[in-house]
């Protein structure tokens, strides 16, 4: 199976995002699952001033954040709000294990790229649908509000 969606993405993670806090963890990573992570996933060490698994993100690292369905998307699909949730399950469990595919549909051109999500968001407010690192954005070439689609196959 393969699910695929469209839409606006912005950057986030790692020492120099002041949109996080100092201290905040991420959905899919706490501090005693870092020895677990894909490598490079996080800074050897933490960021000065900072005890948050959201700072520690190696900002080259291929990381991303959506609206993940953890458990039954058909039961999160119905919250009211601009793309609450994600329509397909993705299991916590499944999401550390599987990269999705990121592509830049105004640069076919672009290989695809492979990213493993590590957070829940972005804000339903925003219009976007994909938190992407500033790694991910500049390979994709893509900034703050440019489209990417993303495919997630089980």
């Amino acid at each position: 199976m393969s699910f695929q969606i469209t839409g606006k993405c912005s950057t986030f993670g790692g020492p120099k995002d002041t949109g996080v806090a100092a201290d905040e963890d991420l959905a899919l990573y706490e501090r005693r699952d870092l020895p677990g992570a894909p490598p490079g996933l996080f800074l050897p060490q933490q960021p000065a001033g900072t005890t948050g698994t959201a700072r520690r993100l190696n900002p080259q690292a291929y990381y991303c954040a959506m609206r993940w369905a953890y458990s039954d998307a058909s039961k999160s699909t119905l919250k009211p709000g601009l793309g609450v949730c994600l329509p397909v399950t993705t299991p916590r469990a499944w999401l550390v294990r599987n990269p999705v595919l990121l592509t830049n549909p105004k640069r076919p051109d672009i290989k695809p790229i492979k990213v493993f999500g590590v957070d829940w968001g972005p804000n339903s407010n925003t219009g976007r649908i994909i938190d992407l690192s500033p790694g991910v954005a500049e390979a994709l070439q893509v900034e703050t509000d440019s489209t990417v689609t993303v495919t997630i196959s089980a």
